[in-house]
């Protein structure tokens, strides 16, 4: 999936470099430390624009040479999501490392069905839509997470 910015082309090395950025600031905000398998998720995670599984995680540490456990992998994607460095996507049972800019207030991504892409997007007319929504119905939302599956242009043009 080709992941735009405002400039048209992607520097994903740029991405990466403010996420880790963020990730260490929350640290410090939040006062947390790091486990010992925090960073190389993170760091996993932040590879590319697509969503893995626990399983792929656990295998990807495993080969680092730490002997993980499943359970081990979800309580540290637990804190890195309360960091608010990773989203959980619902629909996929997966986990993204959060490029995007500041506090995500609202977790609203495009999947790609084809090629496990996933762009993360920030819509305030979503977002104010929802609440209005919500408000109308009397419904309090937990958490305004929206997931839209499709095909990525990428993956069009490729068909």
């Amino acid at each position: 999936m080709k992941i735009s910015s405002t400039t048209g082309q992607h520097s994903h090395s740029r991405c990466v470099s403010k996420a880790k950025s963020r990730f260490h600031s929350h640290l410090k905000l939040k006062e947390k430390s790091l486990g010992r398998i925090d960073e190389p998720i993170l760091s996993f995670l932040l590879v590319n624009h697509r969503a893995f599984g626990a399983y792929d995680i656990v295998e990807y540490v495993s080969k680092l040479g730490k002997r993980v456990q499943a359970i081990q992998i979800y309580r540290s994607l637990e804190k890195l999501m309360d960091l608010g460095v990773v989203h959980k996507l619902r629909t996929k049972n997966a986990f993204i490392a959060c490029f995007g800019d500041g506090e995500c207030i609202s977790q609203q991504f495009f999947i790609c069905d084809v090629c496990d892409g996933v762009s993360e997007i920030q819509s305030k007319n979503l977002s104010t839509s929802i609440q209005d929504i919500a408000k109308k119905n009397k419904f309090t939302i937990k958490l305004p997470s929206i997931e839209i599956l499709g095909v990525c242009a990428e993956c069009i043009e490729t068909r």
